[in-house]
């Protein structure tokens, strides 16, 4: 039982390494269901990660690809979506959201994003709130959103694209 449990252990701390030795936020075990009326299910390749508080969907492996030029020391810019239960958007177009980025495995600026919109399917009313960030170097990165008390983090590894 206990040379099971130790495999187990094993193999998951084996699957959070990336490429750069990142500990990346993966998927739990147990996986984070949104409640009505958001969506249940993640979009491909991605998985819910937080809780009703706030969450978000993450790649399942753990990655953000880059875009540029090795020159200009690579940049990664993405939308970020996070939900909270209860946000209503006819009250808040501009979320109080603000995500922080440090790189963990090397010198980079911080990043900080104070600025966000609300976002919706007409048809759904899981409203969302939207942020733009740019990660300025590639490695290993944690990502803190923070909203009316609550904070999620993560850690993903921004990594050139393997262009061929």
């Amino acid at each position: 039982m206990f040379r099971h449990s130790l495999a187990i252990t094993f193999a998951l701390f084996l699957a959070t390494l990336t490429s750069a030795q990142c500990p990346t936020t993966l998927a739990p075990t147990h996986p984070f269901v949104p409640p009505a009326p958001y969506f249940s299910i993640a979009a491909y390749s991605s998985f819910w990660y937080g809780s009703d508080a706030l969450w978000t969907a993450l790649p399942t492996d753990g990655k953000w690809p880059t875009f540029g030029k090795k020159e200009d020391g690579w940049v990664y810019r993405t939308k970020l979506v996070y939900w909270h239960r209860g946000f209503d958007w006819r009250k808040e177009t501009e979320p109080d959201l603000i995500v922080t980025g440090k790189r963990l495995d090397g010198d980079a600026p911080t990043v900080a994003v104070a600025h966000a919109n609300a976002v919706f399917l007409p048809s759904r009313e899981g409203a969302g709130m939207m942020t733009l960030i740019d990660i300025p170097k590639a490695g290993c990165w944690e990502i803190t959103a923070h909203y009316k008390g609550h904070d999620l983090g993560i850690v993903v590894s921004v990594e050139p694209e393997n262009r061929r």
